[in-house]
């Protein structure tokens, strides 16, 4: 059974509803932009991109572990799960807010820049273009992409877009960076006239494979600019869970009830390590990715938990383990503005410091919707992260490893300790 986190309506403290401008919007129409509207942009499906002939600058080469990335993808999992109601599953994906990120920086400055380049952790814009174009490597056809049969081949899809009402110039240069170092495509919507909403869940759909078909932010018409982020992952395990091992099999509630879930069980050799009052697993994937798993007593575990984690698996010798685990998916869909302050992102709620996305610029919604299935054979899953910008214009012995209790997941880039997927598995019935 999947569980589902509402979205809550979010407020900039004082200020208006998400993605209300308050400023008088800019009547210079940008070229590209103010061309598409008079073609015509509505009817639900995604407007042409109107980027022009900027080129994406990424060039493919080998991926390298980036520790900053890395250790931000921990925080922000830990931030992010903490968003999810109590008792439940959680899904989210640091490295979508992280790629969200990203492109607004290319419109930041002063404290807004150095609060996302201290969150995001991703760099300069070479930098992202670098990890752009090395995630690229794994890309494939996302009409493959089946819930019940992950691909043989790791998939991993990532794309960046820009949503302008039409009639609106957002400042110079903006939607050329964000093609030349984020791949991102430009549309021009019309938010004010309600047909903005099927655009952005079309581009969610053809992004996600359809895994997820809605936009987790609801434009309002008052809406200048959106900004979106997509990644979809899929991979068969390494060593698959047998699917004759399964059974239903008991999993301890962390209120101490019990329910009945189906619960895998394979055997595999892989790294194993035990903290203080904790224990962690890393499931390889057919290549280049992994799923990380750490079981806590008395709790979640916490960031530093998970970095200490990550540092004894990287380092961590394979043993021969009985792996039990149970089978979940789960949807999660959450308001994340209300993260923003305590993240270090207060700057973006309020004019001054966006004023290279559009003029007088502040976040007046961000969002993410998350989807993940776990079984015998492999993961899928996909997230959506969407910003809203309102402004003017050890050795050989067999260990039985059970998860049949609360515990927590990453999915992780192995190459660059990009953190794609974390999640908390609550009651997997």
């Amino acid at each position: 059974m999947r569980d589902d986190a509402a979205i809550t309506g979010g407020r900039r403290p004082g200020g208006p509803r998400i993605g209300v401008r308050t400023a008088v919007r800019s009547t210079a129409a940008l070229t590209a932009v103010a061309v598409l509207a008079a073609c015509g942009g509505g009817g639900g499906g995604v407007p042409d991109d109107v980027r022009g002939d900027v080129a994406f600058v990424g060039v493919a080469a080998e991926a390298t572990h980036d520790d900053a990335m890395a250790a931000a993808s921990v925080r922000l999992a830990a931030r992010l799960l903490d968003l999810g109601e109590e008792g439940t599953d959680v899904v989210v994906s640091p490295a979508s807010l992280q790629l969200a990120l990203a492109l607004l920086r290319e419109g930041a400055s002063g404290r807004a820049a150095e609060a996302i380049d201290a969150v995001a952790g991703l760099g300069g814009s070479e930098a992202v273009a670098h990890l752009r174009a090395a995630l690229a490597a794994h890309d494939g056809d996302l009409d493959d992409l089946d819930r019940d049969e992950p691909p043989p081949t790791p998939l991993l899809h990532v794309a960046d877009a820009a949503f302008v009402q039409e009639g609106v110039e957002p400042a110079p240069g903006f939607l050329e960076r964000i093609a030349r170092y984020h791949d991102a495509g430009a549309h021009a919507v019309d938010f004010g006239g309600g047909t903005a909403g099927p655009v952005l869940d079309a581009w969610v759909a053809k992004e996600t494979g359809g895994l997820l078909t809605k936009s987790p932010l609801t434009p309002t018409p008052d809406t200048l600019l959106v900004l979106m982020n997509a990644v979809t992952f899929g991979a068969r395990w390494a060593t698959p869970f047998p699917g004759e091992g399964t059974w239903d099999g008991a999993f301890l509630r962390a209120d101490g009830t019990e329910v009945q879930v189906p619960l895998m069980r394979g055997s595999a050799r892989v790294p194993y390590v035990e903290g203080h009052g904790w224990y962690a697993v890393e499931l390889p994937y057919t290549d280049g990715f992994a799923m990380r798993l750490v079981l806590r007593d008395g709790g979640w575990p916490t960031a530093d938990t998970w970095a200490d984690a990550h540092a004894r698996l990287d380092a961590a010798g394979r043993v021969e383990l009985e792996v039990v685990l149970p089978r979940w998916e789960t949807d999660t869909t959450l308001d994340l503005l209300p993260a923003l302050e305590d993240l270090g992102l207060g700057s973006l709620l309020t004019p001054g410091d966006l004023d290279g996305v559009l003029p007088d610029a502040f976040v007046g919604g961000m969002a993410q919707g998350a989807t993940i299935t776990v079984a015998e054979k492999g993961t899928v899953a996909a997230a959506v992260t969407s910003v809203a910008i309102a402004g003017a214009a050890p050795g050989d012995v067999v260990v039985e490893v059970r998860f049949d209790r609360p515990f927590e997941y990453q999915v992780v880039h192995e190459d660059t300790g990009l953190v794609l997927f974390a999640g908390r598995v609550a009651d997997p019935s």
